[in-house]
C-alpha cells in the first residue's frame, strides 16, 4: 500500500492509510515528539514503563509505511536523486598542484548505486569454499581414528 503524500493527508486519508486509528494517532505523536517512537508511545500510554515503550514503539513504527516516513522527514526520489547527482560530481583539492580534481573515493559509491539503479551492475556475490572434510581426515590420521 504505496501512496505518494502530495499534500497534507486529513486524518480519514491518514486511516486509510495506516489501517487503524491506533496507528494515525501514534503516527501523529511520533512527528509531534521529534520523530522519537519512544516518546510518542509514552505520550499514548502514559502508565507504560519505559522499556515497553521502547519495544512497542518501534514495533508500531515498523507498521507505518516507508514513504511516509520518508516525507516526515523530507525524504523523496527528487532528494535522492539531487544527492546522487551532487556526489557523482565530488571534487577535492589537490594538495600539490593546488587545483580541484574528481574526488573518486565519494564517487565510487555513489557510481556504484546508479549502476544497480540503472540495471547496470549488479551486486557482487563472493563464495567462499570451506573443506570440513580434509580436516577431519587430519585428525583420523592424527588420532588414530580410521574405522
Amino acid at each position: 500500500m504505496t501512496q505518494k503524500v502530495a499534500k497534507k493527508p486529513s486524518l480519514n486519508d491518514l486511516e486509510e492509510i495506516l489501517g487503524s486509528k491506533e496507528r494515525v494517532l501514534f503516527y501523529l505523536a511520533w512527528l509531534k515528539n521529534d520523530k522519537n517512537a519512544t516518546d510518542a508511545y509514552q505520550e499514548l500510554h502514559p502508565t507504560a514503563q519505559k522499556s515497553t515503550c521502547q519495544v512497542n514503539g518501534s514495533r508500531m513504527l515498523s507498521k507505518i509505511p516507508l514513504d511516509l516516513i520518508a516525507t516526515a522527514y523530507g525524504l523523496g526520489y527528487e532528494k535522492y536523486f539531487d544527492v546522487l547527482k551532487n556526489a557523482m560530481n565530488a571534487t577535492k583539492w589537490n594538495d600539490f598542484t593546488g587545483d580541484r580534481e574528481p574526488d573518486y573515493k565519494t564517487i565510487k559509491p555513489y557510481h556504484d548505486k546508479l549502476g544497480k539503479l540503472l540495471g547496470i551492475e549488479q551486486e557482487q556475490q563472493t563464495n567462499i569454499q570451506v573443506n570440513v572434510l580434509n580436516k577431519l581426515d587430519s585428525y583420523k590420521k592424527d588420532y588414530n581414528l580410521d574405522e
